[in-house]
């Protein structure tokens, strides 16, 4: 049976140190019994390996924790062959017989190849030769798992990029990230510090250490692709020198030389199919996953011009961010403004959770039993493969007549302004004609005596701009940050265009590039690698009135939103959200 029917007292791994040897060299292979029990088991037998090996000899090692009053064994028997025949060949299971249950490790394959020395091998010489090749694809690799290969539109696809060492690495940086075009990403919280444990990879044993993983959400159907992840190794290998008795000595990695090496992960294809059509209901959002709805006030009793709060709460596993803002059917006596839009999301384990809450104020103008149709949310559940419609109840909320009370004859009355059509009378002139001074003269008037000094003022102004356009030309964060303003208004522009023509996707692009160009030459950074939450704490830190940062944010959230919502805007909407991008970047350069 499998080696997993005691996996939690005793465990059994065989690997070799390579899986490529040269004829007549030495080779490891290592017998490894780890777990509670692994002390009272025997030595396991080994296979015949005569067809191929000679065995020259064995030795043993031992690794005790103690992890919260819990005591764990590790034990290892590396056994020395020399290869004696060329061709390619397996090592068999080893095989453990313990309480009567049988426990066996994975098959290895190696391969025994021809070397241009024939003679028996050497004490140091494998090693030698194996560290002096600068081949390291076999000791060193990045790769990419994903955890699933078929998926939904908008089903998330979690990406794992793990780094598989058998050389000591002791530096690595990311250098390129994958291109997640046409997929919505979020990044997991992993720890500052990569945990590392082993893992037997073709016979080989190696550290494994995850350093990036993501949640992936296609945003569309037909084959995507996850492009490589690219990263620098600071490789630690040992000093090449000649054979000779202190071989072993300078082998430790104190007297080693450092390399830097590039590996990349393997590029993953994945498969991404449409929601069906059929019963898809009208009110779908185009949110996939597992979701519930919750929608109360926090007072069913009031009265009149007295402000009550409805709180709408999605919350579930999927993307959040997406996640429209529910219709709701006010009563219409209600005043309703907009609401504020809070998210919560948790990035740890194995999927994205969170909530995406609603709050609107609403304030009650006439007294009586007034009703909030029940709220609808539509979404596909990726458990049952089926659509879910989810509905609250009707809230139902009591408004009592206040001390101030509008009238209904007010209210009926019409709101158009008085109009201004003309006057019947036409008064007389009253006022006084305009008298000369006799002997007045103009070169003792004061406006003689400014047009003496106006031209101190031109020459100064002509040196302070000429000031202005060396400097400009001299220091690009200065001008980058005169001009933000006048480039942010021109993408505007571009996006008024694509507003003419209906362009819905297009137009909230053009406003997001406005938005994050701004930014980005005001504060001298790059707009492309900027994020909404990098963009809220520069702004914060600069002292900028909470009002006008919060502002700021939900456009640029809202066209995050947008751009890859699967609705388009109407007309309306997407004027009265330019109008609302080209205030706030009016009301930031105000205070900048």
């Amino acid at each position: 049976m499998a080696a997993g029917a005691y996996a939690q007292n005793l465990e059994l791994n065989a690997y070799v140190d390579r899986t490529t040897i040269g004829v007549n060299q030495q080779f490891e292979l290592n017998v490894e019994l780890s777990g509670t029990d692994a002390n009272r088991v025997p030595q396991p037998d080994l296979p015949d390996l005569t067809a191929f090996a000679t065995f020259i000899g064995s030795s043993s090692s031992q690794n005790i924790q103690i992890v919260n009053g819990r005591m764990t064994v590790s034990k290892t028997y590396t056994h020395h062959f020399i290869a004696t025949k060329v061709g390619k060949f397996r090592i068999p299971a080893i095989v453990l017989r313990y309480k009567g249950r049988t426990i066996s490790s994975d098959p290895i394959e190696i391969e025994i190849v021809k070397t241009s020395g024939g003679g028996p091998p050497q004490a140091g010489q494998n090693r030698g030769r194996r560290e002096a090749s600068n081949d390291l694809s076999e000791l060193l690799f990045l790769k990419a798992t994903v955890s699933k290969r078929r998926v939904y539109q908008n089903e998330p696809v979690v990406v794992s990029y793990k780094i598989y060492t058998a050389v000591n690495v002791t530096n690595y940086g990311i250098s390129q990230l994958p291109n997640m075009v046409g997929f919505w990403s979020e990044e997991f919280e992993l720890p500052q510090r990569p945990r590392l444990y082993t893992e037997v990879v073709n016979g080989r044993q190696y550290r494994v250490a995850e350093i990036k993983k993501l949640a992936l959400f296609p945003q569309g159907p037909g084959e995507k692709t996850v492009e490589p992840l690219v990263i620098e190794c600071e490789v630690q290998l040992p000093r090449r020198r000649r054979r000779d008795l202190f071989d072993s000595f300078f082998d430790d990695p104190f007297f080693g030389r450092s390399e830097r090496r590039v590996i990349r992960a393997n590029p993953v294809q994945i498969e991404v199919v449409a929601v069906p059509l059929k019963e898809r209901p009208a009110d779908l959002s185009g949110a996939v996953g597992s979701f519930s709805l919750r929608a109360a006030v926090d007072k069913s009793r009031v009265k009149t011009n007295e402000a009550v709060t409805l709180r709408v709460d999605i919350s579930g596993s999927g993307n959040i961010k997406i996640l429209p803002q529910p219709k709701v059917n006010f009563p219409a006596d209600f005043e309703v403004y907009d609401p504020k839009i809070n998210e919560s999301i948790t990035r740890k384990g194995a999927a994205i959770t969170g909530n995406k809450t609603f709050e609107y104020v609403m304030i009650p103008r006439f007294a009586g039993e007034q009703i909030i149709k029940p709220i609808r949310f539509s979404y596909f559940d990726l458990a049952s493969k089926s659509y879910r419609t989810l509905t609250t109840d009707p809230i139902r909320v009591s408004v009592e007549k206040g001390a101030q009370q509008f009238s209904n004859v007010g209210m009926a009355a019409s709101k158009e302004d008085v109009k201004f059509i003309g006057k019947d009378i036409r008064f007389i002139q009253i006022r006084m004609p305009e008298f000369k001074r006799v002997g007045r003269v103009f070169y003792k008037s004061a406006i003689f005596y400014a047009l003496l000094v106006l031209p101190l003022f031109a020459l100064a102004g002509a040196v302070g701009y000429r000031r202005h356009v060396e400097r400009v030309q001299a220091d690009v964060a200065y001008a980058r940050s005169r001009k933000a303003n006048q480039m942010a208004l021109k993408r505007l522009k571009k996006a008024q265009k694509k507003l003419g023509e209906g362009e819905s996707k297009a137009f909230y692009a053009e406003v997001s590039s406005a938005l994050m160009g701004y930014i980005g030459d005001k504060f001298n950074v790059a707009a492309a690698g900027l994020i909404t939450d990098q963009v809220e704490t520069m702004l914060r830190e600069r002292g900028i009135q909470a009002e006008t940062v919060s502002n700021y944010i939900d456009c640029l959230q809202t066209c995050d939103y947008k751009r890859f919502a699967p609705t388009e805007a109407d007309r309306d909407e997407m004027k009265a959200f330019f109008d609302k991008a080209r205030k706030a970047i009016i009301a930031l350069e105000r205070e900048i």
